[in-house]
């Protein structure tokens, strides 16, 4: 059993929080919403809290609902930025609207019950031809009020919060038409090494690399012919690195683009049957890949052996065995759910909290997983089991520490640690004495000659007396006796 929370009816979108302080916190926006009228289109957003540490192996924690706003119109996607700060205060929601528009949430506003009005900050309209099917915000601190926008009419949008008036521009100059892919966009995804590479992904089978700075797109990757791309994601510590999917059936792609930008660098196989309809790349782990697909079925890569290692279960075992009994003809037409409503259509990684993935059902569920247990099949832990840091003691006061705590650069060091100086000086000056004298003999006499007390001068003599070579006799007479009696 992998999950450890679970929310029911709800057909959303899912952004997690990227803040320390709110780790178990996820905001939900309503694409679909189930028994309603034909003349409701709206929507709504909600914070929960997962209360994952509060979770003990026989109940699963109950999530709370922290806040929430309705909305005009209906979700296509959402992000959550920090957007210049590590503080709730300056954390954004944005979501993007069926209607094309992009809405700004203060989360703040939400988690203290404020209305609708004070919880909006902004609002961005008549920009998208069709719904706004994906944005994501800029991951590096000095771009993290950059949100990027994409859309079902093929157009890719930029939008900058950080002043009062939102600045929109189009990543290929032309702020006034924007560009067109020629299909929906799918999804889009900053670099996470260069804070000015932003790619996007569409139905049309291609992947758009784009320089913000030269404004125009630095490669186009032919993913699929006439095969949508379903999703993409760069490798979280290398900044050429990337997975496509596709949803027709061709799986995933990893792509290496130093080496080309026409072929990818291997498929992975042995996995889904079908398309692939969402997937994560770990953030704290790049050896560690989720996915979903047509096939019903959510894998655990590991892109060392470029296998999959687990499955995470759409449901119990237990619950799943029971429901088959009980299940009768009817539920087919009503009651029950089959297995493609089971489906999932979005898997997530939790930023904050480690081997936590967040999925999205078509039967209407959002579950949060533990894959912990399951990341280890693969013969080794997790990075993030791996020590930060470590220390060993050697002989002769020395300490050799190491510091992982920074991915890009490791260090090893060595440090001589001394608790009594004065004796590893007297220590020393015996060493360098000793071995520039030519024999022990020498050495112990100009001992004896330099020493100020009687006591150390006979001390001395006694081991010389004992490295002679008759040192019997030596000793004999040293003591006043006749060695030939």
């Amino acid at each position: 059993m992998t999950k450890i929370a679970e929310l029911k009816d709800k057909g959303v979108v899912v952004a997690w929080s990227p803040l320390g302080e709110y780790a178990d916190v996820v905001a939900l926006g309503s694409k679909e919403k189930g028994g309603i009228g034909f003349d409701d289109y709206g929507g709504e957003l909600e914070l929960y809290d997962w209360n994952i540490t509060q979770n003990n192996d026989s109940v699963p924690p109950e999530p709370t609902l922290l806040g929430s706003v309705k909305t005009a119109t209906r979700f296509g996607s959402l992000a959550w930025g920090k957007c210049g700060g590590g503080d709730i205060s300056s954390s954004i929601l944005a979501g993007g609207m069926l209607d094309g528009t992009v809405n700004l949430w203060k989360p703040a506003s939400l988690l203290g019950g404020n209305s609708s009005e004070d919880a909006l900050l902004a609002s961005a309209q008549q920009r998208h031809k069709g719904g706004v099917s994906a944005l994501k915000f800029n991951p590096h601190a000095d771009s993290s009020t950059l949100l990027a926008t994409g859309g079902s009419g093929g157009q890719v949008w930029m939008m900058d919060i950080s002043g009062s008036n939102l600045e929109v521009y189009s990543p290929n100059g032309d702020d006034a038409n924007g560009c067109n892919l020629g299909g929906e966009v799918t999804q889009v995804a900053w670099n996470s090494q260069v804070s000015h590479i932003l790619a996007s992904s569409s139905a049309n089978g291609t992947v758009s690399v784009w320089d913000l700075r030269q404004k125009k797109p630095w490669c186009e990757l032919r993913v699929e012919s006439n095969c949508p791309v379903s999703d993409m994601a760069w490798n979280p510590t290398q900044g050429l690195h990337m997975i496509t999917a596709s949803e027709g059936g061709g799986g995933l792609k990893l792509w290496d683009l130093r080496s080309s930008t026409s072929m990818p660098l291997t498929t992975l196989e042995g996995g889904h049957a079908g398309g692939v309809l969402s997937m994560d790349w770990c953030p704290h782990d790049d050896t560690l890949l989720v996915s979903c697909g047509n096939d019903n079925r959510t894998l655990l890569w590991d892109l060392y052996s470029l296998q999959p290692i687990a499955e995470i279960p759409n449901e119990d075992s237990n619950s799943g065995a029971a429901a088959n009994q009980n299940q009768q003809p009817s539920d087919f037409y009503g009651g029950g759910l089959g297995s493609s409503q089971q489906k999932r259509y979005d898997v997530s990684w939790s930023p904050i909290r480690r081997g936590v993935v967040s999925t999205c059902s078509f039967d209407r569920k959002v579950q949060a997983h533990s894959v912990i247990g399951l990341a280890t099949k693969c013969g080794r832990p997790p990075k993030w089991m791996s020590p930060s840091s470590g220390v060993s003691c050697g002989f002769g006061g020395t300490v050799i520490s190491i510091n992982n705590s920074n991915s890009s650069q490791r260090y090893v060091t060595i440090d001589n640690i001394v608790e009594q100086p004065e004796l590893v000086e007297v220590s020393e000056k015996f060493e360098s004495e000793f071995g520039s004298s030519t024999d022990c003999i020498t050495y112990c006499h100009a001992m004896a000659t330099r020493a100020t007390e009687p006591y150390e001068s006979q001390v001395w003599g006694f081991m010389q007396i004992m490295f002679e070579t008759n040192a019997r006799e030596e000793l004999l007479s040293y003591l006043g006796f006749d060695p030939e009696k």
